[in-house]
């Protein structure tokens, strides 16, 4: 409770002389008497049971006289007019002080997943989803900063715009292709609990054979919602990228949902293709080459290839070969 006086007198010092007169008139309410100081009883009187109770007042009683001065009060009067006080999912006690919050109920659900520091050491209350997954309140504003700072990037831009192809293709389909769609997903589903978790995922791709797409990263990829496991539109995402034959970087190896560079030598030959995402291909890290020769399209030109006869020809492709 120490940390809240501290950041409501901050609050105090730095306001506006209007600002300051609306505090001060709330100490003036809660004072009943007169007499400078606020009990217990007059508490009550003026403020609703999560911050009138004992163990808050104890709290709140910094020198521990039985009465709350000014500074104290204000502690009451920054938690109930300028925060959303949060409560412990444990023991329902108010959390003045550190706490640890789930990070995948944030900004998901409108409860959220709070524990006080007792309840968290204890470890018994049970949830959804991991400990791993419970933060404390220090860390949680880097963590949300760096997911904010990860939808920006073009990638998961990218595979944002992937997740609503592969819906429409699916809402656009045929009932014969939404029920082997379906039936893909009901495959992977081993235990029929609607979803498909991490060992699932690897279990099936190790038996198909897809070896790219069997790693941990590349179920991440598809988990849009963080939650550890796929439902049916995330696995509708993954139907689609099977189907379509969405490739994987040969330079790092990772998923390209968007633009990526063909090799003109490889792509000649669709068994052995030779595909690099964007960053790989900047870099030139990768030394790909056909006795010297190095030529590489965007995927956008090599489509127009199968239509243009001519710029078929100045890449140097087979243009009835394309595609």
């Amino acid at each position: 409770m120490e940390g809240m006086r501290e950041i409501a007198t901050a609050y105090y010092e730095r306001a506006s002389e209007e600002e300051k007169e609306v505090a001060e008139a709330f100490f003036r309410k809660l004072d009943a008497n007169g007499d400078g100081r606020v009990t217990l009883h007059e508490l009550k009187k003026s403020v609703g049971y999560r911050l009138s109770n004992e163990k808050v007042f104890k709290q709140l009683d910094g020198n521990g006289d039985g009465t709350l001065d000014f500074y104290e009060v204000l502690a009451v009067y920054y938690m109930e007019n300028k925060v959303q006080l949060l409560v412990c999912s444990g023991c329902w006690g108010l959390l003045v002080g550190p706490y640890f919050s789930c990070s995948l109920c944030l900004g998901k659900r409108p409860d959220t997943f709070n524990l006080c520091c007792d309840c968290y050491r204890r470890g018994n209350v049970e949830h959804e989803h991991s400990p791993k997954h419970l933060l404390d309140h220090h860390s949680l504003p880097a963590v949300l900063r760096s997911k904010e700072a990860e939808k920006s990037l073009p990638g998961k831009k990218e595979m944002e715009k992937l997740r609503e192809i592969a819906r429409a293709h699916y809402r656009a389909g045929s009932l014969k292709v939404q029920d082997l769609a379906y039936e893909f997903f009901k495959t992977m589903d081993t235990n029929g609990d609607g979803r498909v978790d991490l060992s699932e995922f690897l279990t099936f791709m190790r038996h198909e054979g897809y070896s790219q797409m069997h790693s941990p990263y590349f179920f991440n990829e598809l988990d849009h919602d963080g939650n550890g496991a796929l439902d049916f539109s995330e696995v509708m995402t993954l139907y689609y990228i099977i189907k379509s034959g969405r490739p994987f970087c040969d330079g790092c190896g990772n998923f390209i949902p968007g633009i990526f560079f063909s090799c003109v030598e490889c792509f000649k030959n669709p068994q052995s293709p030779f595909n690099l995402c964007h960053d790989c291909y900047r870099s030139a890290i990768c030394n790909h080459n056909h006795d010297g020769r190095v030529q590489f399209l965007d995927n956008y030109t090599l489509l127009e290839a199968k239509r243009d006869e001519a710029l078929a020809q100045t890449a140097g492709i087979n243009s009835n070969k394309v595609m």
